[in-house]
């Protein structure tokens, strides 16, 4: 014996209310995912264009130490600033 949920109408979908919050945590989760992805992408292409002359030149050791935490925080910058303008965006389109 299975059960079967059904709405007010029987057809077993979601009510246009549910359905419609469904969609909107949806689209939340997407927009997360996608400023994380990005944000990653953005970091990662900032540390190596910065990070760079360190892997290309032979650099001392306290120069090597300065450009990797340029590099670094430059990268964290970034991904904070991608996640950051992405999810303001979403909730001013959201209000």
């Amino acid at each position: 014996m299975s059960m079967r949920f059904t709405n007010e109408d029987g057809t077993g979908g979601l009510s246009s209310e549910a359905s419609s919050r469904q969609a909107s945590r949806d689209t939340v989760t997407v927009e997360i995912v996608y400023s994380v992805f990005t944000g990653a992408i953005i970091a990662a292409l900032l540390f190596f264009a910065v990070a760079s002359p360190a892997f290309i030149w032979e650099l001392s050791r306290g120069w090597n130490s300065a450009v990797m935490g340029m590099a670094s925080a430059l990268a964290a910058a970034g991904f904070v600033y991608r996640v950051v303008s992405v999810l303001v965006r979403l909730r001013k389109v959201a209000e």
